[in-house]
């Protein structure tokens, strides 16, 4: 157990120096346009225009103003702060074992680069699993305290990302069907979200900071947009129409061999383990949920022309599905020590 918290903690601050050198080797300091939103916001509130929810740039504003950071590098430390949220909170729920492959999560190429850059998304993510571990909560046995933190979570997503929005029609139906306090439920999401409408409305006239909904591609294109999003979500090396061909091909000839590699080293750690994936009721929900984010996703983009299905977009449903695949394996060794009554079947050849 000391071991596996020693390493989780060595792992977090690897990706801490992985985003700050990151940080200082680009040449704009990972940062994109959107960035320039997030940081201008986060230092004159006077700026605010609703084309971004203000939840990202708060928090930045926040943790400046506390550590006295530029709000560039504090915009990369509410990042790596999130994360380390994120790896203490699994592993009290999942074990330290498990945990350290979630954090291990980030290391891939693009969440690395999500978590490098002055976005939303590392945010984003991290309140998304907890919105479902909390779901599960209140699945397995509802209190008043769950669904006030699952209001708490639904309103954060908005006012972090618009698309949580669409997260809260979905899940707060299923969040509040088996509790007794369904009004106040409701009442406390509407209360959340409202200052953020109004306030949008009054600025701009529109509800989200300006028009949404306007005339998007035609059917083959958007299918062809859709289809390479997908496509990009099993290579780790982006492929963008107009890329040479032949280097996409070698970068996933080399992905093979990488998992080829993974899959001979894991085999060689687990000997004498049989390995196997029970999907659990968490698993399923965060499956659920990652899928229910990308048929959003999709839906949305027919319907408002805004930026490509990228890396970016759709690493939410992603790493929820990624969380779900390390959640639901487990050895044969772990399971018969997390089940006595168990371990007769496992060892007795009877």
């Amino acid at each position: 157990m000391k071991r596996d918290r020693r390493l989780l903690l060595a792992l977090w601050g690897l990706l801490g120096v992985l985003v700050a050198g990151i940080s200082v080797w680009h040449p704009t300091q990972a940062t994109s346009p959107d960035s320039a939103h997030y940081l201008r916001l986060a230092t004159a509130w006077s700026t605010y225009t609703g084309i971004f929810p203000p939840g990202y740039s708060g928090l930045i504003w926040l943790v400046s103003g506390i550590t006295s950071l530029p709000v560039l590098w504090a915009s990369k430390f509410v990042n790596w702060l999130a994360l380390g949220y994120f790896g203490w909170a699994w592993a009290c729920r999942v074990g330290m074992k498990r945990a350290v492959f979630l954090l291990c999560i980030w290391l891939l190429p693009g969440n690395l680069r999500l978590l490098a850059y002055t976005w939303s998304e590392t945010l984003f993510i991290v309140l998304l699993l907890e919105t479902v571990w909390t779901l599960n909560c209140l699945q397995v046995g509802p209190t008043r305290a769950h669904a006030h933190r699952m209001v708490g979570l639904l309103v954060a997503l908005v006012w972090v990302r618009y698309v949580g929005l669409f997260l809260v029609l979905a899940q707060w139906s299923i969040a509040v069907r088996r509790t007794a306090v369904r009004r106040t439920v409701s009442l406390n999401i509407l209360l959340g979200i409202a200052p953020l409408i109004l306030l949008n409305h009054f600025l701009t006239g529109h509800p989200f900071g300006g028009p949404r909904l306007l005339p998007t591609e035609a059917w083959p294109e958007l299918l062809n947009i859709v289809s390479v999003a997908a496509l990009n979500e099993v290579l780790l090396y982006d492929y963008r129409p107009g890329r040479q061909t032949e280097f996409v091909g070698f970068m996933a000839l080399v992905q093979a061999l990488e998992i080829i590699i993974a899959i001979c080293w894991l085999r060689r750690t687990f000997i004498g383990q049989s390995v196997t994936v029970i999907p659990t009721p968490l698993a399923r929900r965060l499956f659920g949920v990652g899928l229910a984010y990308f048929l959003t996703l999709f839906v949305l983009r027919t319907i408002s022309p805004f930026d490509p299905l990228n890396e970016r977009l759709m690493a939410p449903g992603s790493v929820c599905w990624l969380v779900a695949l390390v959640i639901s394996i487990q050895s044969q060794h772990s399971i018969i020590s997390r089940s006595p009554e168990r371990a007769d079947t496992f060892t007795n050849p009877s």
